[in-house]
């Protein structure tokens, strides 16, 4: 399989070449840096979030991804292939990686064209309280939402789950791409995920027309949403969102935003 491979791969090539000859650039926080060669971007995480990097290649290219911490250790890898979304996420919450300046290099499968973004982490989703079954539209006050921007590569945030606690993301095919991540305080290799980690390690099940995702621990967890599309430019915006709704003990088979967002009665 090309995604253990590589991993493998880009691991050897960075340890013998910690100096590799591309150049390095600083992106700043939600920046979009676009690319034909091979690049190192730098950049700082300064909250206590989760924080992304992410690269997307044109619908024919394929870039992988390798992210550095200050002291030159590569802390995980992402390497799907063309046209996918790779990315690395790491957790900066209390008790995990410390601040850092990371180094997110960027190498090529298959040349051509692609588009890097970075996110320090500051955005919070709550799940509302339940507040009847079934949702009426948007509006409904028990709903939450996570979304991104078509002119954006990658979105993230911050959501608090406690052990065991699930809620209902409203399609099918969620899990391909919104990915819920969390870390092992006992093992420091989880601090920092690419895709192919998170989502082996995420828990989910499509039931009632939805995908419910389970929480393993209690803690801070990141909801990070990829396009796997070229980042576009629309006026007014427009983009994709899931709408997130917490699993009813009373009713924990029957997902309340089946529908959405038409009605679900």
């Amino acid at each position: 399989m090309r995604i253990k491979a590589m991993v493998a791969a880009v691991a050897v090539a960075l340890v013998l070449s910690p100096g590799a000859a591309h150049a390095s650039t600083g992106i700043g926080n939600g920046e979009i840096r676009i690319a034909r060669t091979a690049q190192d971007y730098t950049y700082r995480t300064y909250n206590r979030h989760w924080s992304v990097v992410a690269v997307q290649p044109a619908a024919t290219a394929d870039w992988d991804l390798a992210l550095r911490d200050n002291a030159g250790t590569i802390v995980a890898t992402s390497v799907y292939g063309a046209g996918r979304t790779d990315f690395v996420a790491v957790d900066s919450n209390v008790g995990r990686r410390p601040f850092d300046v990371y180094t997110a290099v960027v190498t090529a499968y298959t040349p051509g064209l692609y588009w890097v973004q970075q996110f320090a982490g500051s955005d919070t989703v709550t799940l509302p309280a339940i507040t009847h079954h079934g949702v009426t539209g948007a509006g409904d006050p028990d709903l939450a939402f996570v979304s991104l921007a078509d002119h954006d590569v990658v979105s993230i945030a911050d959501v608090y789950l406690g052990a065991g606690e699930s809620f209902w993301a409203n399609t099918t095919t969620a899990a391909a791409s919104l990915f819920l991540l969390d870390s092992d305080p006992a093992n420091p290799a989880t601090f920092a995920q690419g895709r192919a980690t998170a989502t082996a390690r995420q828990h989910t099940q499509v039931l009632d027309g939805c995908t419910l995702y389970t929480a393993q621990r209690s803690g801070w967890h990141a909801l990070v949403l990829t396009g796997d599309r070229a980042p576009e430019t629309h006026n007014p915006t427009q983009g994709t969102a899931y709408a997130l709704h917490r699993v009813d003990p009373a009713t924990p088979s029957s997902c309340p935003q089946r529908n959405f967002p038409a009605p679900t009665p």
